[in-house]
């Protein structure tokens, strides 16, 4: 037997008014004809006369992309700033921070990757970014950093996030113990 759950539905099954972003809602799952039927209820049609009888159900919250496409993204990012201030040196321990900063924002799918090459002169790779917050295109270059560099950037970026989210606490370094973190190692 395949298990195939749709979607939310964007009205309600009983009222037929359309769901608004973000509004609570219940779902159920009933079993008609040997197959799952998925049925999405209001709070003010919700009963739990409803829930007799059901596969399973559960609470929600409705999500309309239309809606969440327009919000505006978050402008202010400490780590994006740190990425930015350390982005155009040509000091190693401060590209090893901004290749760090560049791989966390490419997680939190802030950048988007474009393209990975070897840079002309062969002695680094080439990465080419679209911040999707500042829609613009960034280079990030790894020149073969050492587990040295690596761990002296990852200390910086760290320290400069502390100072950039805890402005008035600035006189106490950020260590690894305190964030949890793991060293680097040497593969």
């Amino acid at each position: 037997m395949e298990i195939k759950i749709s979607r939310s539905a964007r009205s309600c099954a009983a009222c037929a008014r359309e769901f608004v972003h973000e509004e609570p809602l219940h779902s159920a799952i009933r079993i008609q004809d040997l197959a799952f039927v998925r049925e999405d209820f209001c709070d003010a049609c919700w009963t739990a006369e409803r829930a007799n009888g059901t596969f399973s159900a559960w609470k929600a919250r409705f999500f309309d992309p239309r809606v969440a496409e327009q919000e505006p993204p978050e402008v202010f990012s400490p780590l994006r700033q740190a990425f930015y201030e350390a982005a155009e040196s040509e000091d190693r321990e401060q590209m090893a921070k901004a290749y760090l900063a560049a791989m966390l924002l490419r997680r939190q799918k802030v950048f988007r990757l474009i393209k990975e090459s070897d840079a002309p002169d062969g002695e680094a790779r080439v990465a080419l970014f679209a911040d999707r917050i500042g829609d613009r295109l960034i280079e990030v270059r790894d020149p073969n950093l050492t587990a040295g560099e690596m761990q002296a950037g990852r200390r910086l970026l760290m320290e400069r996030l502390n100072q950039l989210e805890n402005p008035e606490s600035t006189d106490s370094p950020v260590s690894a113990e305190s964030h949890g973190d793991v060293e680097l190692q040497e593969a």
